[in-house]
């Protein structure tokens, strides 16, 4: 059962999908594989030297967020837009697994890990980051706005839950 044909859902993604032009549609290809696992690698070279603490919490929030979005797309299995809906301005082709977005959820966890205890200037780096992944998703046709939402709402859920087994892991070793 196809659960995201709803009108809402839909609007939204005619909205972001359908207003694209050349530059943003070369912007957005290149940019979507900043949503992909090989940013991954300078970001954690960036913690591991600057922030240790940052690194247990990104890598168990990576595991919960892998865990989640992987059980979530076996789960629901969910068809992507260009399965469902005519005239849909794809750029890459992918057809199944939409919900939820892990592109969206990983950018999430990156954002806040990255932005925690951090200067404002730093924080809006980080988020400006990973709004531009989730905006990204649909514009270049791969995922309906429910996909992303939910993807956000896992990568905050996952370095919330990361932060507090960290830190009550840190305080049962004292």
């Amino acid at each position: 059962m196809v659960f995201e044909l709803f009108k809402e859902n839909i609007e939204l993604f005619n909205l972001i999908n359908h207003h694209h032009d050349k530059f943003f549609d070369r912007f957005f290809y290149t940019y979507t594989s900043f949503g992909s696992g090989w940013v991954l690698l300078p970001f954690l070279a960036y913690i591991y030297t600057f922030r240790r603490y940052k690194l247990k919490v990104y890598l168990v929030a990576l595991i919960i967020e892998t865990i989640l979005v992987t059980a979530l797309k076996n789960i629901f299995d969910q068809p992507r837009p260009a399965s469902v809906l005519k005239h849909v301005h794809l750029l890459y082709k992918l057809y199944w697994g939409s919900f939820p977005s892990g592109d969206t959820a990983m950018a999430f966890v990156i954002a806040f890990v990255g932005s925690y205890n951090e200067k404002p200037l730093v924080k809006a780096f980080f988020f400006s980051y990973a709004f531009l992944i989730m905006y990204e998703r649909s514009y270049v046709g791969v995922h309906f706005p429910l996909d992303t939402i939910t993807g956000a709402l896992i990568g905050v859920f996952s370095f919330y839950g990361a932060k507090a087994l960290v830190d009550s892991s840190f305080k049962s070793s004292i």
